[in-house]
């Protein structure tokens, strides 16, 4: 039987920064390290005849000694794939309305890691407009 509930994501794309994680002696069983992974997606505008390119960024938490010392040599560039569930962080935030301070609620969103893989970088495929196929590069 399926379950009833799920909650699993599967991200691949690049680092956008440095892996930020607790030097060797800051370790400890509540420690987390964290990423920042870009994916590329986008749409065709009808309009314009062209591709319109969207990036969003990721902030992946790695919870527990063993992600904080697998992640420490990853660097801004590199190329993964990380399986987690999302999950929602409320924080209070202040509101400035007509000169007067509130507090509200403001949900900030992560995926918190299961499985972090380094992959190989993919070649880029160039095509240079013409219609035939031999007119593609496979650039490293």
């Amino acid at each position: 039987m399926d379950a009833l509930f799920s909650n699993n994501v599967l991200l691949r794309g690049f680092l956008g920064q440095n892996a930020e994680a607790p030097p060797s002696d800051g370790i400890t069983d509540t420690a987390f390290a964290v990423l920042l992974l870009a994916t590329v997606s986008g749409k065709w505008d009808l309009g314009a005849n062209q591709w319109v390119p969207r990036t969003d960024w990721h902030r992946i938490i790695c919870p527990g000694p063993f992600f904080c010392g697998m992640v420490r040599g990853m660097r801004r560039g590199d190329y993964l794939e990380v399986e987690g569930e999302l999950r929602a962080l409320e924080q209070d935030r202040g509101v400035v309305v007509a000169g007067e301070r509130f507090s509200a609620k403001h949900s900030i969103y992560a995926v918190h890691a299961a499985r972090i893989q380094r992959l190989d970088r993919p070649d880029a495929l160039v095509d240079f407009g013409d219609s035939d196929d031999d007119n593609r590069e496979v650039l490293p």
